[in-house]
């Protein structure tokens, strides 16, 4: 049995393209499709270490995209992806894209305080190490 797999990009292009053709906010968006806004801003990351959604989260954005499965899916793709860890503060600042009651602006300003706070303790953990 032949695995499918999803071309994220072409999918996120998607997703993209009818938020601006509704004008649909990220939350807006993820409420359509029945999804988190944590996971459409995942969907919407871009780069190979893009974490993918489930099957069923896969359908319920495929369905409200309402796009044909064959536009998004990669041509001879027979095997699953090795896992990608995601790191920490890419996590972080999904949930904080997410969150309702912050801004777009003050997710963002609080997303680059965790990075530098971030990269400060790993910077002093790995000297302690030595």
């Amino acid at each position: 049995m032949e695995t499918v797999r999803i071309d994220m990009d072409q999918l996120a292009h998607y997703v993209q393209w009818k938020m601006d053709q509704q004008g649909l906010s990220l939350r807006e968006a993820a409420r359509k499709a029945r999804v988190s806004a944590a996971t459409l801003s995942r969907i919407l990351r871009k780069g190979r270490n893009r974490p993918r959604p489930d099957v069923d989260t896969l359908v319920k954005v495929i369905r409200w995209v309402d796009v044909p499965i064959e536009k998004i899916i990669e041509p001879g793709a027979s095997q699953l992806p090795p896992v990608q860890k995601t790191n920490t503060p890419d996590a972080i600042e999904v949930h904080l894209r997410a969150d309702k009651d912050l801004s777009a602006e003050a997710a963002e300003a609080i997303g680059k305080m965790v990075r530098v706070a971030y990269a400060q303790f790993v910077k002093q953990q790995q000297r302690s190490r030595r």
